[in-house]
C-alpha cells in the first residue's frame, strides 16, 4: 500500500484525486476530508484486480484444498456460466431496483399479525380493533423455542351511536369471501400420503354439509390455497386474501381432522365464535386465569369485522374456544359458559370433532348456498325435486335447488334421469334441470331438460364431478319435478396429457370388489409416467386378493410394469409408449384407503436444445432440473450457473454480492466470506445496494451477520443487517472479516451489493507513534488524547490542556482528567451540558471515586440546573458512593469538578443522555421552541418514545404552534400521534389528536396551562415535529387559535409508510 506518514502527512492531492475517482465508496464522491483520509492507498487496488477465492474443504488439510483448487480450475476455461459479475465501478455508478417476490401470503408466520391461529393484516387489526382496547402483551411464538416481542397498548376510539348487531364470527367484508363458494387448492409435495388423506377428508366433511367447493388448482385460478407447513404451527388467514396463494399452516401436532376443519373453517370465512360482541351475554371471560401476554386472544371483533346474520351463538361451534384454551393451568377456566336457563347447565365448548349445526347454517347463510339440495360424496343414490321427495307444493316464487355429486379421480359419473315433469318453458328458459360436467355454473353444459317424460340417455361426466341446477318459477305449480339416478364408475379410457387416479372412495376405504382399468393415452412420441403419493392396500405376498397392475400398453396381456399390494409406496412407473393400463382389484373383504397418483406425459427434455441449463440437464418424471459443476451453484432462476457463494478471499479489494444478484436472491441461502488481509492490515466494507426481507430491528428472516475476526479466534460482532437501508461502512478490529448471507423459505428480495478493500493499520506498531490514543483511518490515521489533555503540535504527544467542555451531542460519555488513573491536583473543570429545547438532559454515574469528606469541602463535583452556577444546584458529590440519576428540568446542565492540592483518587467515568417531556415556562417577551426528539433535523425520532411536555404561561393563557410536522400516517391515529389537552393533565378537554404530514395549527389554551403528549410505537418513524410557544394576556384577540369544540383526528397519507410487521401469538 506504501508508505504512509501519520498524523499531518498527506499525499499530493491530485494523486488523491486520482486514487478517489476509482473508489468512490471511500471518498464520498467530492468530500474534501473524507479524500484527505485516504491518503497512501493508491497504486495498489485497481478495480481490474483479479479476485482469488480459496473455498476451504473440512478435514483434508492441504491436500484437500490442492484438490479443491485443481478441480475448479479444471472447470474454468469450459465454465458456460452467465452469472452477471460486476467490477466496484460498476457498484459504485449502478442504481439498481428493489424486487420482491410475490409469495408473502405463503408464510402465514410473516403476517402483520398471528393471532391464535388466525393470520391478519395491518388493516384487518386495525379494523378489528377500532372499538375497544386491545390488551398488551402480544407475543410471536411456534410449537418449539417461543419468541417475544412486547407491543404497547393502543388507544382506539369508540363509535358512538351505533348500535351493536347480534352476530356470528363471519366476515363481513365481501371482498373475503371466495367467488361462487369455490376454494382452489394446492398441497405441498412434502407431505406424506397420510397428510393429504387428512386434508382431503376435512375438505370433503366440509363439502358434504356446505355448497363450499374444493379443487385442484388449475391455471383459470388466481387466488388459492396452499396446504404447508410453517413455524407458526396451524394457523391460517380469514377469508381470501385475494394477493394470489395463501397459506394454511398445518404443523407439527396440528395434523388431526378436527383441527385441519377448524383451520379451514378460518379460510372459509370465520373468526373465533367466542370473540362475536355479543359474546358477554354467553360466556364470561376469566382474566385472572389467561396466561399473561395472551389476553389479546380474548378481545371482541368488531360490527366492522363481522356479519350480522341472525344467528344464535353457538356453544357447539368446532370455532370455539375450549375452556380452558390459554389458561395459567390446565384446570383453571379461561372461558366459562354462562348456565342454560332451563337446564341449569353450562353448555360443553371446545370440540373438534366435527361442524356443529351452527356453523352449517352460518356457511350455507354466508355463501347464499341453494335452500335446497346438497353435496352427494355416496358412490350411488337418488337425486329428487323436493316435490317428489316430500309430496309438497312448490312455492309461489319458485324454488333453486343445487346437487354437487362428487366422487374420486379416476372415477365418471353415470346419471340416469327417470322421471321429468317440469312446466316447459321457451327454450326451458325458466323451469328446467341442468346438468354440468364439473363443479360450478360455468363447467361444460350437458344438457338442460324440461316438460314431462324421461330422458332417454344416460349423461355421463369426463371428470369426477357433476352438477344438477334444478329452477323453477311460479308456473311449476301442478308439476312434480325430476327423479334420477347416478353412480360413479371407475376405469375407462382416459386421454389427457395428465391427471389424477385414485381408488374408489378414496381417501376412505376403498369399497369390496371393485375391479377398475384405466387406458391412459398421451400424445404420440411421449411415455406415460405413473408417480405415486400414497399407497395402503390389503397386503400378501403375491398380492392375490387387493392389488393395482400396471402395464406397458392398453392390453392385458402388454407387458407387466408392476403388481403392488402392501403399505410400501411403489417406484414412479414409465411406459415405453405413450400408452399404459393400469388396473385395480379389490376382493370381498379388508378394504383399505387405497392409492393416490398422478400421471403425466413424459419425454426426455434434456434433449432439446432450449432447456436453457448452462452445465447440467438432468431428466426427471415430468420434467428436468438443472445442475452445475462443481464450485458453481444455480441461480435463483433455476438454470444459470454461477459462481458458489462465499469462500475465502484474500484480494486487496474486490466485490462481494448476493447470490443472482441483482435478480432476486435463492430461498434458504447460507453464504459466508471470510475476507483475510496481510497482518497489521484492516478491511473497509461498503454497501451500495441492499434490499433484505426483514426490517432493521428484528432481522429474523433475511439477513446479513458481520464480525471481526481476532487473532485468538475469537470474533466481534459489528452488526445485523437487514431491511432496504445501507448499513453504515464498516472497517474490521483485525484482520480478518466475516460476512454471512442467509435467507429463509419465502419472501426473496434484490439482496445486496459491497465493494472493500484493505488498509495498512498504523497503530498496529507501536501505537503509531502516538503518546495516548492511536485511531487508523483508510489511508492514514491520527493521534488523540486522554480527557484533560491535549494534542501536542507534533501530532503525536500529548500535553496538559484546559478542562472546561462544552457537550452538545445527545449522549455520550464523560470523565474526571486521567481516568481511570488518578486525576491531577489542583484541577479546576466545568462542562456545560446543551440539548434540544423541550428535552432534559440525564446524568448517569458508572463509576465514582473523590476524595470524601462530610461536607465534600475538598475534592468534589456540583451540578446545576441551569448554565451557569447561577443555577439551583442539583448536588455536590465526593467519596466513594455513587450519586443518584441526575435529571435537569430545563436543556441546560452545568456541572463543575474541583480538586485540591493533595489525596488524589481514580475520580468518575458518567454517561449524559437525553430525556424528553417535562415543564416548559411560556413567557409573553419571547417565543420559545420545542422539538420531538434530541436529534431532529438529523434523523427520524426513535421507536417507542413517551413524552408528555406540560407548557404553563408565567401569566394569562399559552398559545401554541406547530412549525413542521411528520409523523406515521394511520386513519385513526393509532400508532405514532400528538395529542394536545387544554389543561395540567390528560383529564382535561382533548383539542385534539394529530399524525401524518399536515401541520395542526395554533392552539391557545382557556387556561395558564396546555399538555402535548407525543407516543410513537416500536416501528416505522418519521421526521418528528417542531413547535413554537408563548403566553398571551387573558384579553388578546385569538381568533387564528381556535379551540375545537370536539376532539380531532386528523391524518394525511405519508410519502414515509411502510409495510408494518406486527406479531402476535399464535395457536
Amino acid at each position: 500500500m506504501g508508505d504512509k506518514s501519520g498524523g499531518g502527512g498527506s499525499p499530493a492531492i491530485e494523486d488523491t484525486d486520482r486514487w478517489c475517482a476509482g473508489h468512490r465508496l471511500l471518498c464520498g464522491g467530492g468530500d474534501d476530508q473524507m479524500r484527505k483520509d485516504v491518503v497512501g492507498v493508491r497504486g495498489s487496488a485497481s478495480n481490474g484486480d483479479f479476485l482469488h477465492r480459496r473455498r476451504r474443504v473440512g478435514g483434508g488439510g492441504s491436500a484437500a484444498l490442492l484438490l479443491v483448487v485443481f478441480v475448479i480450475g479444471c472447470f474454468v476455461a469450459d465454465s458456460r456460466a452467465h452469472a452477471k459479475h460486476f467490477t466496484a465501478d460498476e457498484l459504485q455508478r449502478t442504481k439498481f431496483p428493489s424486487r420482491v417476490s410475490d409469495d408473502l401470503d405463503l408464510d402465514p408466520c410473516k403476517s402483520d399479525l398471528v393471532m391464535g391461529d388466525i393470520a391478519m393484516s395491518r388493516e384487518t387489526y386495525r379494523r378489528r380493533s377500532r372499538q375497544g382496547k386491545t390488551g398488551t402483551g402480544f407475543t410471536l411464538t411456534d410449537r418449539g423455542p417461543r419468541f417475544h416481542r412486547q407491543r404497547r397498548r393502543h388507544r382506539h376510539r369508540e363509535r358512538a351511536g351505533k348500535n351493536r348487531r347480534r352476530t356470528r364470527a363471519a366476515t363481513a367484508r365481501p371482498e373475503r369471501l371466495w367467488d361462487h363458494a369455490v376454494i382452489p387448492y394446492e398441497i405441498e409435495a412434502n407431505f406424506s400420503g397420510d397428510h393429504r388423506a387428512l386434508f382431503k377428508q376435512a375438505m370433503r366433511h366440509w363439502e358434504n354439509h356446505t355448497c363450499i367447493k374444493f379443487v385442484e388448482r388449475g391455471f383459470e385460478h388466481q387466488h388459492y390455497i396452499v396446504f404447508t407447513e410453517r413455524p407458526c404451527g396451524c394457523c391460517s388467514f380469514v377469508g381470501k386474501r385475494g394477493n394470489g396463494a395463501q397459506a394454511i399452516s398445518i404443523g407439527k401436532n396440528c395434523d388431526k381432522f378436527g383441527i385441519v376443519v377448524h383451520e379451514l373453517g378460518h379460510v372459509v370465512g370465520f373468526w373465533h365464535e367466542h370473540t362475536r360482541p355479543d359474546r358477554d351475554a354467553h360466556v364470561d371471560i376469566v382474566t385472572k386465569n389467561i396466561m399473561s401476554g395472551q389476553e389479546y386472544n380474548f378481545n371482541k371483533l368488531t360490527d366492522e369485522e363481522v356479519n350480522s346474520l341472525g344467528l344464535a351463538y353457538d356453544f357447539e361451534s368446532i370455532m370455539h374456544y375450549a375452556r380452558n384454551t390459554f389458561s395459567k393451568n390446565t384446570h383453571l377456566d379461561t372461558i366459562l359458559p354462562q348456565e342454560d336457563n332451563t337446564s341449569k347447565r353450562r353448555p360443553e365448548i371446545g370440540q373438534r370433532v366435527r361442524l356443529s349445526q351452527g356453523d352449517i347454517s352460518q356457511t350455507n347463510k354466508l355463501y347464499k348456498c341453494p335452500s335446497c339440495g346438497r353435496t352427494l360424496l355416496e358412490p350411488n343414490g337418488l337425486v329428487s325435486s323436493p316435490e317428489l321427495v316430500n309430496s309438497v307444493t312448490p312455492p309461489a316464487e319458485g324454488e333453486h335447488c343445487e346437487w354437487r355429486i362428487t366422487a374420486t379421480h379416476g372415477e365418471r359419473i353415470v346419471l340416469n334421469v327417470t322421471e321429468l315433469d317440469i312446466y316447459e318453458s321457451d327454450n326451458c328458459e325458466t323451469d328446467y334441470i341442468e346438468v354440468r360436467d364439473g363443479y360450478w355454473h360455468k363447467s361444460p353444459l350437458l344438457g338442460r331438460y324440461c316438460g314431462t317424460g324421461r330422458i332417454p340417455e344416460m349423461l355421463l361426466s369426463t371428470g369426477y364431478r357433476l352438477l344438477i341446477v334444478y329452477r323453477t318459477s311460479s308456473n311449476q305449480n301442478g308439476h312434480i319435478g325430476f327423479r334420477a339416478y347416478y353412480e360413479a364408475v371407475c376405469g375407462g379410457n382416459v386421454d389427457q396429457e395428465e391427471g389424477v387416479l385414485q381408488s374408489p372412495n378414496y381417501p376412505d376405504d376403498y369399497r369390496p370388489n371393485k375391479e377398475c382399468v384405466w387406458k391412459i393415452t398421451v400424445p404420440v412420441n411421449y411415455q406415460v409416467a405413473l408417480k405415486f403419493q400414497s399407497f395402503e392396500v390389503e397386503n400378501h405376498d403375491n398380492c392375490v386378493y387387493d392389488y393395482l397392475e400396471v402395464r406397458d400398453g392398453h392390453d392385458a396381456g402388454s407387458p407387466l410394469l408392476g403388481k403392488f399390494c402392501g403399505y410400501r409406496t411403489p417406484d414412479d412407473q414409465r411406459s415405453s409408449s405413450n400408452k399404459m393400463l393400469v388396473k385395480f382389484v379389490s376382493d370381498s373383504s379388508v378394504n383399505k384407503p387405497g392409492f393416490s397418483a398422478t400421471f403425466m406425459k413424459e419425454y426426455d427434455e434434456c434433449q432439446k436444445p432450449d432447456h436453457g441449463c448452462d452445465h447440467e440437464c438432468v431428466n426427471t418424471l415430468g420434467g428436468y432440473r438443472c445442475e452445475c459443476n462443481i464450485g458453481y451453484e444455480l441461480h435463483s432462476d433455476g438454470k444459470k450457473c454461477e459462481d458458489a457463494c462465499g469462500g475465502v478471499i484474500e484480494a486487496s479489494n474486490g466485490t462481494i454480492t448476493s447470490p443472482s444478484f441483482p435478480d432476486l436472491y435463492p430461498s434458504n441461502k447460507n453464504c459466508i466470506w471470510e475476507i483475510v488481509a496481510s497482518p497489521q492490515y484492516r478491511i473497509t466494507l461498503n454497501f451500495t445496494h441492499f434490499d433484505l426481507e426483514g426490517n432493521n430491528q428484528d432481522c429474523e428472516y433475511d439477513k446479513v451477520d458481520i464480525h471481526s475476526k481476532m487473532g485468538d479466534n475469537t470474533v466481534r460482532k459489528h452488526g445485523l443487517f437487514c431491511g432496504s437501508y445501507l448499513p453504515p461502512i464498516i472497517t474490521s478490529e483485525g484482520n480478518s472479516l466475516r460476512i454471512e448471507f442467509s435467507s429463509d423459505n419465502s419472501v426473496q428480495k434484490s439482496g445486496f451489493a459491497a465493494v472493500f478493500l484493505t488498509d495498512k493499520d498504523e497503530c498496529a506498531h507501536s501505537n503509531g507513534g502516538c503518546q495516548h490514543i492511536c485511531k487508523n483511518t483508510v489511508g492514514s490515521y491520527s493521534c488523540a488524547c486522554q480527557n484533560g489533555f491535549v494534542l501536542h503540535p507534533n501530532r503525536h504527544d500529548c500535553k496538559e490542556g484546559t478542562c472546561t467542555h462544552q457537550i452538545s451531542a445527545p449522549l455520550g460519555e464523560i470523565n474526571s482528567p486521567n481516568y481511570p488513573d488518578s486525576y491531577p491536583s489542583r484541577k479546576d473543570c466545568a462542562w456545560l451540558f446543551t440539548t434540544t429545547p423541550g428535552h432534559r438532559l440525564k446524568l448517569i454515574f458508572n463509576d465514582f471515586e473523590l476524595e470524601p469528606h462530610q461536607e465534600c469541602a475538598y475534592d468534589h463535583i456540583s451540578l446545576y440546573d441551569g448554565d451557569s452556577t447561577d443555577a439551583p444546584t442539583l448536588g455536590r458529590f465526593c467519596g466513594a458512593k455513587v450519586p443518584h440519576p441526575i435529571l435537569s428540568t430545563t436543556n441546560r446542565m452545568y456541572m463543575v469538578f474541583k480538586s485540591d492540592a493533595s489525596v488524589q483518587r481514580k475520580g468518575f467515568r458518567a454517561a449524559h443522555s437525553t430525556a424528553c417531556g417535562g415543564r416548559l415556562l411560556a413567557t409573553g417577551r419571547t417565543v420559545e421552541h420545542l422539538y420531538s426528539h434530541a436529534k431532529y433535523g438529523d434523523q427520524n425520532y426513535e421507536n417507542k418514545e413517551d413524552c408528555d411536555w406540560l407548557v404553563e404561561a408565567e401569566a394569562g393563557r399559552v398559545r401554541l404552534r406547530f412549525l413542521t410536522f411528520e409523523l406515521e400516517h394511520e386513519q385513526d391515529c393509532s400508532y405514532d400521534y400528538v395529542e394536545l389537552f387544554d389543561g395540567y393533565d390528560d383529564s382535561a378537554m382533548p383539542l385534539g389528536k394529530f399524525c401524518g404530514n399536515q401541520l395542526p395549527g395554533e392552539f391557545t389554551s382557556s387556561s395558564g396551562s396546555l399538555l402535548l403528549r407525543f407516543r410513537s410505537d416500536d416501528n416505522i418513524n418519521a421526521k418528528g415535529f417542531s413547535a413554537a410557544y408563548s403566553a398571551v394576556d387573558v384579553g388578546e384577540d385569538s381568533a387564528t387559535a381556535a379551540v375545537p369544540s370536539v376532539p380531532e383526528v386528523r391524518t394525511v397519507s405519508s410519502s414515509h409508510q411502510r409495510d408494518r410487521k406486527l406479531r402476535l401469538h399464535r395457536h
